[in-house]
């Protein structure tokens, strides 16, 4: 079993996932299998301004199913700031260009950024 299967039943075995989610991710996982468009990742930082912090880097491929993911209120923060996810999400179909996409930071500490490496 890969690593990262192992890595989505276990957020399913923590709760942090439900079936529904963690079988759209393994169902993009056996997609990604598939060659990937040299190689480029899709690198997400999230930082909480309580010290909380997520990084996830995955294929493009996955790059769709992992915005799912984002949590409500740094969503809400990249609205805000004028960030349109959907457009994101819709632009992952096509060419795009290496480095920062998004870097979005709160008054309250909290931190989005998104990029192609």
């Amino acid at each position: 079993m890969s690593e990262a299967r192992r890595r989505v039943l276990g957020m399913l075995a923590a709760g942090k996932v439900s079936v529904t989610e963690a079988e759209r991710l393994l169902d993009a996982l056996k997609e990604s299998a598939e060659p990937r468009e040299g190689g480029r990742l899709l690198r997400i930082l999230v930082k909480g301004g309580d010290g909380e912090e997520v990084k996830v880097n995955l294929p493009l491929s996955l790059a769709r199913v992992a915005l799912e993911f984002l949590p409500a209120e740094h969503r809400a923060l990249l609205r805000k700031e004028g960030v349109d996810l959907d457009a994101l999400l819709s632009g992952l179909k096509g060419e795009l260009p290496e480095g920062r996409l998004v870097e979005v930071k709160s008054p309250e500490g909290d931190e989005v950024v998104i990029e192609v490496v």
